[in-house]
């Protein structure tokens, strides 16, 4: 497993009404020896292999200090999948997560607090808000964007400064 090597992270959160974030996040790798394809040929390997790596992923969300509105949510790994984007080098894994904070009419905001670092790929994070909703600011490492304001997308290059802080504030 030592030469897969990461290439991209794509990170989509979908936002409800009732503040239920659903977010799903697709990890891109270059796998030369693949070791993924390998795996995949056997099916008990391979569900140990996707257990281990949830519960690794678990483990860092832990880690991390999410806030809604001034409380403190736990995001859940709630299922993983191993894909390939068309040649066995080319593995990619799906992390499915779900967390909820509680609306109010008003000013709202996500938190987000964790260990600064450098980007070891590029990625892009996407936030779907409900019609209704209008984001007013974001605070993120990269480049930020506010489309039709309820879309958030914040894009991160490679090597870049990560700062361990993310806020999103939002009205409803």
């Amino acid at each position: 497993m030592m030469s897969v090597e990461p290439l991209y992270a794509l990170g989509i959160f979908t936002v409800t009404k009732r503040l239920e974030i659903f977010q799903t996040v697709i990890y891109e790798y270059y796998d030369p020896d693949q070791y993924y394809a390998e795996l995949a040929e056997n099916v008990e390997d391979l569900e140990n292999e996707l257990e281990e790596i949830s519960t690794n992923m678990q483990e860092i969300l832990d880690q991390e200090e999410v806030v809604i509105n001034g409380e403190k949510v736990k995001p859940k790994v709630t299922g993983i999948d191993l894909g390939f984007k068309g040649t066995p080098e080319e593995p990619f894994l799906a992390f499915f997560i779900y967390f909820k904070g509680k609306p109010r009419k008003g000013l709202n905001y996500y938190e987000n607090i964790y260990s600064a670092e450098r980007s070891e790929y590029p990625y892009t994070a996407y936030w779907y808000f409900p019609h209704n909703f209008q984001v007013t600011t974001v605070q993120a490492s990269g480049i930020s964007q506010i489309i039709n304001d309820h879309i958030v997308v914040i894009r991160v290059e490679e090597g870049e400064r990560i700062s361990g802080y993310e806020k999103i504030e939002f009205e409803i």
